[in-house]
Parts: structure tokens; C-alpha cells; sequence
């Protein structure tokens, strides 16, 4: 956070770091009022302010400036400013405003004339009075024209706040770490609810901030344009890269660096979650690259590069960090959503060594400086290793909630995830994409054909609970049970439709709510409700693992039920080392 300016102009006396500067808007805001307009539409318009009392305060104060400059000018017309000067309106109608005004359209014209004459003929001498009022009113214009010739300046994006909004707002605005007008306008540029570290100042009084800002500093063309340009195909983010001599005998031929990264991801990514990953990761790198080496290709990387890469992921400066919600190319958008986790920095690493590797091997680029540099980062000291799994106990208290709550089809289909998923251990997409059809008979028994995860196919047994729960769902779906109903039937359906299947933020969101609901109505002890209001689609995944490990079942079939690559993977489902430990201690000192 930059240093605050009252921390670095302790020497500077009050009155100077709150002096009120004079801009344009003032002398447009006085010039509107002289010229007859209302004195509360000029304020919205030229100072921001809605309320009448802050508009009056807000008048006074501009005309006490505005008549203090004039006097230290030697003006001595400044008693004009601010006055309110009528002048008198002595036109009169012409004869077709006449007509209208009165109602006359049926008379005819030589009535007309006579009554216009008889009423409005007689045109009366100048009013001396108001002569004189209309001279001193434009005696007031031209001196306020002159004085903002002269004295007026232009709103500078390193000008304090306090020069520009009152003291109060402006003590609200350094304190939230908007000190000067550019970082205001940046961070108001970029959207969102910036206002949220503002006591006291809701959306309908931002906005109104926002105005008055826009007066006095254009809006940034984009909040971050330090990031640009970039695109989006599909869910993948592509990032343009510099151009550089391509090696003789590469494979890939003359491509710029995006097509390089499509390449790569068509070559090597199975699945559109793979694809969305290796996209993310290094369209962050090459956005880092382009910025903080500029000029460097891939083809130029050094370890050096290598090394300021892994250092960038450690601490990520906030200009990297998104400060809303927005996709590539929209305003506020930036690589980041935050800083990284341990294992995020290191899955980044793999990721672009990935990709350079594969450069490699295609002779597109000589060498992998990553190849080089450790990518161990340490553990995350916010991981509370806890597992992600739901006890025996508190899986019968949820499913005693769906159980007792009025049927209609969400609840079958919340039953009917819970001990489907605890009994099977499908991740949402697998579940997703299942249909009666893909159940097969082995020699061994009933399973549930699943491609899964790299586009691996596997065999998950469809054992008695999830027989049963399948069964019990198609049942109240009206279609009978699993060898009855047509082999298209998705396993998971809408609650509208019994055929139709839902999406993945369908299933996430639903899920979500309906646990939340179950566990809060729950008697669980608080720490442990506490963790299940974190729990989702995935839980359950993590729940079958955890119950087949605890029950003593064999590692490698574990492995294989899940889908998973490697054993290691299964240490995240296990209580069992943390329940010897603490057995082992009690024995010694008691519980």
C-alpha cells in the first residue's frame, strides 16, 4: 500500500494538504447560476452533489474561493460573485406564441391583430433598473471568464483528494488508500464495488463520487492497460508473444507464439478441463514475459528468466490481480484472481516446463531453462489437512433430513447424489455424463462403465447401496428401475425432466444449497457442521475413498475404483495415520 501523504508531509501544515483548488467546474458551476439556471442542478451537474444542504454548503464555499481569488487579483468587482442578479423579462410573444397562448386559433386574423395590439402593442421604455441589472450580470460572466483564465487549474491525476473533495471525504478516500486523484480514477475505472472500504458511503452516494470524478479526470481508458491485447478462444485464454527467428528443422514451422501454445494444447490435452489449465498457466507466463522481459521469446529464455518467473508466482504485485470479476480483454481484468497457494505455484511451474519441454522435442526451441530450477515450494502454512470427507454419522443425519423433508423430486434426487456418490466415488463430470446404457456385466459382478480423467475408461462396481439408490430414483422418475428404463436414460436427471440431464453448475449449486440447509438443521457438534457448510459434489467423491481406506480395503483397488494415476493421490483420503498418532500418545500420557 503506498505511503499516505499525511505520513509523508508531516511538515506540511493542514491548511495546505486540504488547500481547495480551483478548477474549471467552479467558474462553469458560477456561470450556469449567473446565467439564470437552478442553483441545484448546477451542483449535480458541475460539483456532484445530489442533497440541497450539501449543495448549499458546497455554493458558499466556491463562491468564498472564487471572491478570495478575485480580491488577491486587486478585482474590484469581486462583491459580484456569487450575487444573484434577476434580471427582468421584458420581450414580448410574437403573434403566433399569442394564438397558442390564448387559445385563439378560431379567431380570425383581423381579430387577432386587434387584440394583440390592444394587449401587447404599447411597448414600454426600457427599464432602467433592469438595464443596469443585465449590465452588472454580464460585468459578473466576463470576470468570472477572466478570473478562470487566470486562476483555474487543471485537475493533475498526482493531485491529493483533498484539493478536489472535502475534508471529510477526502480523509475517507487516503485512509482507504485513495490519495490522489489518478489512483482514485484507476480504481473507479476498473468497476466493481470499489466503495466498500469507504465508511459511510453506499452505492447511490459512489455514484455520485463517480460523477464529480468524471469532471474532473477522463475515464481510463482501460483500468489496466498494462495487459493488452489478449483474446479468448472458447475457455482458453491466448496470449500473443514477441516474434523471433524460428530454429531450421522445427517442427511446428513458422508459427507465432499463440499458435505454438494452440498446438500444444490440441496435441497434448485430453479433456476441456487439461485444455482450460495448461491455457490459464502459461497465458499467465507469457503475459509476465511480454511485460517484465519485454522483447524475450521463448527461444531467448534463460535461467535467469527462469528463476525471476518462480519469484513473480511467490509474490504477485497487486497490479496483477484482477480487481473484479472480468474475462480477458474486459475492463479490470487482469492474470490473477490473488496471490498462490504452494501447490498452485508449483502446478504453474509444471505446467509452462510442460509446454517448453514439448518445444523441445518439436526443435522449436533449443533448450528448457526450467529444467533447471527447483520447483519445490514448501508447504502451505494456511492448509489445515483436513479431509475432505464426510463422517458415517453425519452422512445418516443428512440423509434423515431429505429423508423427513415433503417429497418431490429435488429431494429424490438429493438422496439419491448422497449414497449414490458415497457408494461409488464418481467425480461430478463422470456422474454427469453417465447413462443406463453404460452399465455393463463382468465376470465379477454389475459396473458402471466410466471414461474418466485423461481419458481413461474404467470399471466401477455398482455394488448393493448404489443399486439400491439408482433403483429407488428411476422408480420415482417413473421408469421403473435399471433394467427397465432405455439405456439413453441419464443417471442424473433434471427435476423437471426425467430424461433430460443437468450441467455442472447445476449440480454444484444444488448440491451446495441443499447441504447447507441439511447440515444447519442437523444435531452435529458445531466444529463439525462448521466444516460441512464447506462441503460440495466433490466431498462425496473424497467420502467414498475415505470409507473404503478405514475399512481396510486394498490400496491398488482403491486406485482403481477412483481413476487415480498415482497411489501417492490416496494419502488425501485417510484419517487412519492421524488416528494411530493420536492412539499411540494417549496410551503414554491418557487422553
Amino acid at each position: 500500500m503506498a505511503t499516505s501523504p499525511y505520513a509523508a508531509a508531516q511538515s506540511t501544515p493542514h491548511a495546505s494538504l486540504y488547500r481547495r483548488r480551483l478548477g474549471p467546474h467552479h467558474f462553469a458551476y458560477l456561470r450556469a447560476i449567473a446565467e439564470g439556471l437552478e442553483r441545484t442542478d448546477c451542483a449535480r451537474r458541475y460539483l456532484g452533489i445530489e442533497h440541497g444542504h450539501e449543495a448549499v454548503t458546497a455554493h458558499r464555499l466556491v463562491v468564498d474561493q472564487v471572491r478570495a481569488a478575485a480580491r488577491r487579483r486587486g478585482e474590484t468587482s469581486a462583491r459580484l460573485i456569487g450575487l444573484t442578479i434577476r434580471v427582468s423579462d421584458t420581450t414580448q410573444p410574437s403573434l403566433e406564441e399569442f394564438i397558442a397562448e390564448r387559445g385563439l386559433d378560431g379567431w380570425s386574423e383581423a381579430e387577432v391583430v386587434e387584440l394583440y395590439a390592444e394587449l401587447c402593442g404599447k411597448v414600454q421604455g426600457p427599464d432602467p433598473k433592469a438595464q443596469r441589472r443585465e449590465r452588472l450580470r454580464k460585468r459578473q460572466i466576463e470576470l468570472l471568464r477572466s478570473l478562470e483564465s487566470a486562476v483555474a487549474e487543471a485537475p493533475s491525476p498526482s493531485d491529493f483528494v483533498g484539493g478536489w473533495f472535502d475534508e471529510a471525504l477526502a480523509r475517507k478516500l487516503d485512509l482507504a488508500g485513495f490519495h490522489t486523484l489518478g489512483e482514485l480514477n484507476a480504481r473507479v475505472s476498473a468497476g466493481g464495488a470499489w466503495y466498500k472500504s469507504l465508511p459511510a458511503v453506499g452505492k447511490a452516494k459512489a455514484q455520485r463520487i463517480e460523477a464529480f470524478l468524471r469532471t474532473l479526470l477522463p475515464r481510463e481508458a482501460q483500468a489496466l492497460p498494462f495487459f493488452g491485447p489478449v483474446r479468448q478462444t472458447g475457455r482458453a485464454l491466448v496470449v500473443s508473444g514477441p516474434a523471433s527467428p524460428i530454429p531450421a528443422g522445427s517442427l511446428l514451422g513458422e508459427v507465432t507464439t499463440e499458435q505454438a501454445v494452440e498446438a500444444w494444447i490440441a496435441a497434448r490435452a485430453n479433456s476441456d478441463a487439461t485444455r482450460k489449465v495448461y491455457a490459464r498457466e502459461v497465458g499467465r507466463f507469457l503475459v509476465w514475459l511480454r511485460h517484465e522481459r519485454p522483447g524475450v521469446s521463448p527461444q531467448q529464455l534463460g535461467v535467469q528468466d527462469a528463476v525471476a518467473f518462480t519469484g513473480f508466482l511467490r509474490e504477485i504485485p497487486a497490479h496483477y490481480i484482477s480487481r473484479r470479476k472480468a474475462s480477458p480483454g474486459e475492463l479490470g481484468w487482469a492474470p490473477f484472481r490473488g496471490q498462490l497457494t504452494p501447490g498452485s505455484r508449483k502446478q504453474a511451474l509444471i505446467v509452462v516446463s510442460a509446454w517448453l519441454d514439448w518445444l523441445v522435442e518439436a526443435r522449436h526451441v533449443e533448450a528448457n531453462p526450467f529444467r533447471l530450477i527447483s520447483r519445490k515450494q514448501g508447504d502451505d502454512q494456511t492448509a489445515t489437512g483436513q479431509v475432505k470427507a464426510i463422517t458415517e454419522g453425519a452422512m445418516q443425519a443428512l440423509l434423515r433430513y431429505f429423508e423427513q423433508e415433503e417429497s418431490s423430486p429435488a429431494i429424490h434426487r438429493m438422496r439419491f447424489i448422497l449414497s449414490f456418490l458415497e457408494s461409488m466415488g464418481l467425480r461430478a463430470s463422470e456422474l454427469l455424463a453417465a447413462r443406463l446404457g453404460d452399465l455393463v456385466t463382468l465376470p465379477e459382478g454389475l459396473a458402471l462403465k466410466v471414461h474418466g480423467k485423461g481419458a481413461k475408461n474404467r470399471h466401477v462396481t455398482l455394488n448393493r447401496q448404489a443399486r439400491d439408490a439408482l433403483n429407488e430414483y428411476l422408480a420415482v422418475r417413473g421408469l421403473g428401475d435399471f433394467l427397465q428404463a432405455p439405456a439413453e436414460t441419464p443417471i442424473l436427471a433434471s427435476a423437471r425432466d426425467p430424461m433430460t440431464p443437468i450441467t455442472y453448475p447445476a449440480l454444484y449449486q444444488t448440491v451446495r444449497r441443499w447441504l447447507e440447509k441439511a447440515v444447519s438443521s442437523a444435531d452435529l457438534p458445531r466444529h463439525e457442521k462448521t466444516q460441512l457448510y464447506k462441503a460440495s459434489t466433490h466431498w462425496l467423491r473424497h467420502t467414498f475413498g475415505t470409507r473404503l481406506i478405514e475399512k481396510g480395503a486394498a490400496p491398488d483397488a482403491v486406485q482403481s475404483s477412483m481413476g487415480h494415476a498415482s497411489p501417492v493421490t490416496l494419502s488425501r483420503y485417510t484419517r487412519s495415520s492421524a488416528r494411530r498418532q493420536f492412539s499411540e500418545v494417549a496410551k503414554v500420557f491418557g487422553e
